[in-house]
């Protein structure tokens, strides 16, 4: 399969100055001479543009009765290998855009020997071909959907290695001392000294507490990628799809004086400060026989159960703040108390709220700016910035290997606290395989198909 020569648009379809049509294989160069005229011989330059006429193959490109088979003028750029992103001999035609011309110059490249490229089969060449690691190669697909500026560049900084490196500062001293342990299976007792059970405990230590630190980095992956989930949660006619409408701009959520107006969670993207903010504006928490209402108050709790942030909003004067309602099962980072229908207090009563609430009113606008600088305050507490400075984006399939990777480090710690109970060479480096193994899964050093497959399914076609 990954011998032939694959093809495929490489930028979105649709009106635009130009678009790019990518071919990447051993046949890259031979499949352009037969649809570009004046073609690019074996000996042309890498990575040098040439300027011509792209046409079905096999037409005669200088006699003008033949004009119907031209597609288009385009720049011919050849990369070959092993300077390319595929680290195959690459042809890319930089056509007119829409979406006629460059679906006509991929059938030309299919006519002439080309088949077309299947999701994120480029990539994963590059991969293959040793370009990049695994994580780097799942980066290209979390900067291509980063939907925020610190999404980008903490996609792109994983592209530049970031994770790769801190999972190599794990890796080498288990590798040495796995390497220490089977050498010592090789040979003769004296030819290779033991090495101390307090030094392997301490080498196992360090690395439990390396891949702790990097699963704190965890939360902060997929809030980089999914956005933070802010909830917005209280009783009917509170005053939820108000403030909503407020923090989103716009009037997504229908406000009503009837309890019970909103039956469905009502979410809205912000992207403010170069971070992208969910909102959830859900159904009234209240006790009712209605079934469709009923509903949508399930769907309130498991909206809350899985936000990151709650807004518990309470009416003005109501002496229940503080008891958060419909919380229980919640696993959100933070809770911020919201009083709503502010302007019914009078400035003395305002002063009594509680320390630490955010005071508002859908009438005059007020204390949404507050609001905007609490949630600011609440996400400096995700470590957003560590991860992106570190250029670490952990997502559900890293997660679960450095999970994995650690509970088993933690099972042949414990063997080490018992002098009389410790393992053997043989027992220890097996498990030190297999936990290097796992660890190697995470940048591809270690590998199956059906791990591939897994991964890239999520790209594009192109990509």
């Amino acid at each position: 399969m990954f011998d032939e020569t694959i093809v495929a648009i490489a930028t979105p379809e649709g009106s635009g100055g130009l678009a790019v049509v990518r071919l990447s294989g051993a046949d890259a160069v031979a499949i352009a001479n037969r649809v570009f005229s004046p073609g690019l011989g074996r000996d042309s330059a890498s990575h040098r543009a040439v300027y011509g006429i792209l046409s079905t193959p096999g037409c005669k490109k200088n006699n003008s009765s033949s004009h119907e088979a031209v597609v288009d003028q385009v720049i011919a750029l050849p990369m070959l290998a092993p300077n390319s992103f595929t680290g195959e001999d690459t042809v890319e035609f930089y056509c007119h855009g829409g979406t006629v011309v460059s679906r006509l110059v991929v059938a030309a490249c299919r006519s002439a020997g080309a088949r077309p490229a299947t999701a994120g089969e480029f990539t994963r060449r590059a991969f293959l071909h040793g370009k990049m690691s695994l994580d780097q190669a799942e980066a290209v697909a979390d900067l291509i959907h980063a939907e925020s500026e610190i999404a980008a560049r903490a996609a792109i900084r994983q592209l530049l290695g970031g994770l790769n490196r801190q999972l190599v500062e794990i890796e080498k001293p288990l590798l040495k001392l796995l390497s220490h342990m089977e050498g010592g299976l090789e040979f003769l007792d004296d030819e290779v000294p033991e090495v101390d059970p307090g030094e392997v405990a301490g080498i196992l230590k360090k690395s439990i507490e390396e891949i702790t630190n990097l699963l704190a980095l965890a939360p902060a992956g997929r809030l980089l990628r999914d956005g933070i989930q802010v909830v917005l949660q209280g009783a009917p006619n509170v005053g939820k799809s108000s403030l909503f409408n407020e923090l989103v701009g716009t009037d997504r959520a229908i406000v009503d004086d009837e309890a019970g107006t909103t039956r469905d969670v009502v979410s809205s993207r912000v992207v403010r400060q170069g971070r992208v903010f969910v909102f959830h504006d859900t159904a009234g928490l209240r006790l009712t026989s209605g079934r469709v209402e009923n509903k949508g108050i399930e769907r309130t709790r498991d909206a809350v159960r899985r936000a990151d942030i709650v807004l518990s909003l309470h009416l003005a004067g109501d002496t229940g703040l503080g008891s958060e309602t419909g919380l229980e099962d919640s696993s959100a980072m933070m809770v911020l108390p919201i009083v709503t229908k502010c302007d019914l207090l009078s400035r003395s009563q305002i002063s009594l709220v509680e320390k630490g609430a955010v005071c508002t009113s859908s009438v005059d606008h007020s204390g949404v700016e507050e609001l905007w600088a609490k949630l600011d305050q609440a996400v400096e507490k995700f470590e957003l910035n560590k991860a992106v400075s570190l250029g670490v984006v952990i997502n559900e399939r890293h997660r679960f290997k450095l999970e994995s990777s650690r509970a088993e480090l933690r099972l042949l710690l414990e063997e080490y606290k018992d002098p009389e109970c410790m393992p053997g060479d043989e027992v220890v480096g097996t498990l030190l395989a297999s936990i290097l193994a796992q660890l190697g899964e995470i940048s591809g050093r270690v590998f199956s198909e059906q791990l591939l497959e897994s991964v890239f399914s999520r790209f594009c076609i192109g990509k």
